[in-house]
């Protein structure tokens, strides 16, 4: 039962976000969330453009520990996971990759579900201390955390903040094709990861994913290639990967395009605890993909952390 006298404020709904929600569901405390775009999921994103669909973001995920694995499973079978593959390429390594259903977003959604946190899309938070509550877990890509913090008169102390402003994330672009007719080419299940390719790093086919009911492609830049073409017309950028991905796919016949430019497509390096504190009313934490790894699980168990510590300090 939720305790009505203490409540947290979690600003981001990506998975770290909604895991932070779960936790505190289960230690009896009200969430309410705060998203500044009209998804949650966060790089675990879903693009509409007509009537197709992309994931446009992450493109699946891994399950190693215990705890994640046993709730994947879960939502697996209420229906908003199931395995994608095990494995790329003419040799599969045969591990499970997973993916959301009906999209990359739905894990996210899922567990904000399972919360009953009070969900505030499209409600950007401009001023921390505007905000009436407990605790406040920030969950956003560390530098946005820390310039909201500080514009808020709530900033980390100095051995803190020296150590978050230290982090650095890659680039990532991702184009995305509506297509006139479905590509060839393609592998079962739709996904190409490309690990060496100084170009591209993952092409796919939302339409053979399970995605998208038309065809559409999602393809995303190498982080080096990302880098190099930040700051280029997205028709160069469009017509760079186009000519790239004909090296892997054929019968690109493009009826629209759009493109995403993810800044903070992950971190170069990751700080080993699995989340950070400061401050009392509010207590604040820190958390995200910069603790414990740039990988799904880790977000998902920096978020669980994070719900832990606000828990302790605000009780």
């Amino acid at each position: 039962m939720s305790n009505s006298s203490t409540n947290v404020a979690i600003i981001g709904a990506g998975i770290t976000g909604a895991a932070a929600a779960y936790r505190l569901s289960q230690l009896g405390i009200l969430a309410d969330v705060y998203e500044i775009d009209s998804n949650v999921g966060g790089r675990m994103a879903r693009f509409r453009f007509g009537e197709a669909v992309f994931d446009h973001g992450a493109q699946f995920f891994t399950t190693r520990g215990n705890e994640f694995r046993t709730l994947v499973e879960a939502a697996e079978t209420d229906g908003a996971a199931e395995v994608w593959t095990r494995g790329f390429g003419e040799t599969p390594d045969g591990y499970e990759r997973w993916r959301g259903v009906p999209d990359m977003t739905a894990l996210a959604a899922w567990l904000l579900r399972k919360s009953g946190a009070a969900l505030h899309v499209e409600s950007p938070v401009t001023d921390l201390g505007q905000l009436s509550t407990s605790g406040i877990i920030l969950t956003p890509p560390i530098p946005v955390s820390i310039s909201l913090a500080r514009d808020s008169g709530l900033e980390p102390p100095p051995d803190l903040m020296s150590r978050l402003e230290a982090i650095q994330y890659k680039r990532t672009i991702a184009v995305l094709l509506v297509l006139h007719s479905p590509p060839a080419g393609m592998p079962p299940g739709g996904g190409i990861q490309l690990l060496d390719d100084q170009d591209l790093a993952f092409i796919t086919d939302n339409c053979e994913k399970g995605v998208s009911s038309v065809p559409a492609i999602t393809i995303h830049l190498s982080n080096d290639a990302s880098l190099a073409l930040w700051d280029q017309s997205d028709e160069a950028v469009i017509d760079f990967a186009i000519e790239k991905t004909k090296s892997w796919v054929e019968g690109l016949d493009v009826a629209d395009h759009s493109i995403t430019r993810w800044r903070y497509a992950g971190p170069v390096e990751v700080l080993p605890e699995s989340s950070a504190s400061w401050g009392t009313k509010p207590s604040l934490v820190i958390a995200g993909e910069a603790f414990n790894g740039p990988k799904v699980e880790g977000a998902f168990t920096s978020g669980i952390d994070a719900a832990n510590r606000v828990a302790k300090e605000i009780r």
